[in-house]
């Protein structure tokens, strides 16, 4: 029998060793084996990869925190620049405004000027009819007289009355036209 049982545990020697690891004695082993992979493994990532990674944070926080703070200057300019754009606009709507309102002005003294030019042109036209006007009146009235004159002296002389002057009759007119006008 104790042939069989070694070479049972002979047999399971060349199976599986992982579990058979409390059977045989040897998880002291592998424990020991373990701690130093750990211990190895814990030195690289602390020495290797910790620092690699912090590095890399770091520098990404610096780079988040430079573009924080380029965007913060860039909104102030652009806040600064959109102030400058606003005040320009408005300066220039002021302008805007003060020039309609001189040529508003221009013009309308322009307007005035040629009112008052066209009013004394009318007036100077007016007071030159009117003086043709009495010209004119004068001249038919101190034509109307002679013209009266003869008309009466040839009625008078159809009529039948061949005694009348015409100096007589010329006095006559004249003093009838001076209370007509």
């Amino acid at each position: 029998m104790a042939q069989a049982t070694t070479e049972t545990v002979e047999q399971d020697a060349g199976g599986l060793p992982q579990i058979s690891v409390f059977e045989d004695g040897t998880y002291t082993n592998q424990i020991a084996w373990l701690l130093i992979t750990f211990v190895l493994l814990y030195v690289v990532v602390s020495r290797l990869v910790v620092p690699r990674v912090t590095t890399v944070l770091e520098e990404r926080e610096e780079k988040i925190a430079g573009d924080l703070d380029t965007a913060a200057r860039l909104r102030a300019e652009a806040q600064g620049v959109r102030e400058a754009y606003e005040a320009s606009v408005a300066d220039a709507r002021a302008k805007a405004q003060q020039t309609l309102l001189d040529a508003k002005d221009a013009a309308r003294a322009e307007i005035a000027k040629a009112q008052a030019e066209l009013d004394a042109k009318l007036l100077a036209d007016a007071e030159a009819a009117e003086s043709r006007i009495v010209e004119a009146t004068a001249k038919a009235l101190a034509g109307i007289e002679g013209i009266a004159t003869e008309v009466a002296v040839d009625m008078i002389a159809k009529l039948g009355a061949s005694d009348v002057s015409a100096d007589a009759v010329g006095k006559a007119v004249a003093a009838a036209v001076k209370e007509a006008s």
